[in-house]
């Protein structure tokens, strides 16, 4: 779009949106043809929104955020002139010899790499909220390129940051919660270069300190605690107690679990999710999962378990999609030679007790 310029006939709006909704449909197109995965509905839920997938990050990501990220800030700090005066005044640099072109299709480059970073945190869809807020903030109270920068690159870390913490502590989207601290970040510093261009910053010092002495006060309220874990539990000992977490946080575990499952073998594992029936490909028998959601309701994670005794389905469940908390002995064994020059891993909840419906309060 940037290189096509002005000289397309297709212009502005229209062509973000073609370019966009087209690329969304296609993308989705390929993933259900081509993907791997058989949850595509959550996957692309969360690629829109961002879910948990923060917190479920491969070492090879993180490190690929912190090479790319260094990038970002080492081209910024080097061509800082360049970018200046092509953000400030287009014009007066390109009379300067500057090649304008060239640096709008750089700097273009680098946005998209900042985009596709952060898309892993919150989602394509409320990334331009990330990228535009702690501008937009900063520019309330600061005047110079320079301080603005500096101030929205402060803004943004602070505002991610505090929203990882809210969202792992209250079990809430990642994305949407890291967007509403910006959000609540844009207020404050709106509310802030109001009093300055009024020329009352200074007189209302004192009630600005207030206000942050009485929100510090309201978040430093003590968190009630767990019961004690001889009041949770009275049976044989649970070495992963996933019903005292939240829900993204449970959810987290049992991402954790299904990928190294070896890890985990042999703990008695406690969960609580709704009953998922699924088939086995290979034999066909009944398979009864423990199915465990994220905070946004779009992802999740199924453990297989089978019951200790002998259980008949229909008759002896409850219907499919009910909450149900189950217990059992995590352990991985391996099928050999179950298809042509492969083997099969299977990880389950062995001799497992099943409770319908959430625990009484």
């Amino acid at each position: 779009l940037l290189c096509a310029g002005q000289n397309s006939r297709i212009k502005g709006d229209a062509s973000i949106a073609m370019l966009s909704v087209g690329s969304l449909a296609i993308g989705y197109l390929l993933m259900n043809r081509f993907g791997g995965s058989t949850n595509i509905t959550g996957d692309v839920c969360t690629t829109l929104f961002g879910s948990t997938s923060i917190l479920t990050l491969t070492t090879s990501d993180v490190k690929l955020c912190a090479i790319l990220s260094s990038f970002v800030v080492a081209v910024f700090i080097i061509f800082y002139n360049k970018i200046f005066a092509v953000t400030f005044d287009e014009s007066f640099a390109q009379s300067a010899g500057t090649r304008v072109r060239a640096y709008n299709l750089f700097l273009a480059v680098v946005v998209a790499i900042i985009i596709v970073l952060a898309m892993t945190l919150v989602g394509s869809l409320l990334i331009s909220a990330l990228i535009i807020f702690p501008a937009l903030s900063a520019m309330r109270v600061c005047k110079s390129f320079r301080g603005v920068t500096i101030c929205s690159s402060v803004i943004s870390v602070v505002c991610a940051f505090t929203g990882i913490l809210i969202s792992t502590v209250s079990s809430t989207p990642v994305g949407s919660t890291i967007v509403a601290m910006d959000i609540l970040a844009f207020l404050l510093f709106a509310f802030l270069g109001f009093l300055r261009n009024r020329g009352s910053l200074r007189s209302n010092a004192s009630i600005l300190l207030a206000l942050l002495l009485a929100f510090a006060g309201g978040c430093g309220k003590e968190a009630p605690k767990p019961p004690p874990a001889e009041e949770v539990s009275s049976g044989p000992r649970i070495d992963l107690d996933l019903t005292t977490l939240s829900e993204m946080m449970a959810y987290t575990q049992v991402f954790y679990i299904m990928q190294k499952p070896q890890d985990y073998n042999g703990q008695r594992i406690r969960m609580q999710g709704t009953l998922l029936v699924t088939e086995d490909p290979i034999t066909h028998a009944k398979v009864f999962n423990c199915n465990i959601s994220d905070s946004a309701g779009c992802c999740a994670k199924m453990v297989p378990f089978v019951r200790k005794g002998n259980y008949t389905w229909p008759q002896d469940y409850p219907p499919k999609g009910t909450v149900i908390r189950v217990t059992g002995k995590f352990e991985v064994h391996v099928e050999k030679g179950f298809a042509v020059g492969m083997d099969r891993v299977i990880a389950q909840l062995n001799d497992a007790e099943m409770e319908v419906g959430p625990p009484s309060k």
